[in-house]
């Protein structure tokens, strides 16, 4: 359950409030504290590398024409395939 504040927010602070998801005050303030916590960053970071190795791996299997350099290029990766990305 959670609490009602009062809590004064500056006009620039709220204006960027709109650049937050959410459908209400409450829930965008709850995803910005959740997007600040360093926790959450690393988790992000993490998926953004995971991206980038895939979209890499995946530019190099388009560019190959041999089988065995596939296999290769799929061996180097398979920490992206058992990556568990859930949220």
């Amino acid at each position: 359950m959670g609490r009602q504040h009062t809590t004064w927010i500056s006009d620039e602070t709220w204006h960027r409030l709109g650049n937050i998801a959410g459908d209400s005050v409450s829930k965008k303030i709850s995803n910005a504290v959740k997007f600040a916590d360093p926790d959450e960053m690393m988790r992000q970071n993490a998926l953004v590398r995971q991206l980038a190795a895939a979209k890499k791996a995946l530019r190099n299997i388009a560019n190959s024409h041999d089988q065995i350099e596939i296999d290769l290029i799929l061996s180097e990766c398979d920490w992206l395939w058992g990556a568990d990305i859930r949220e």
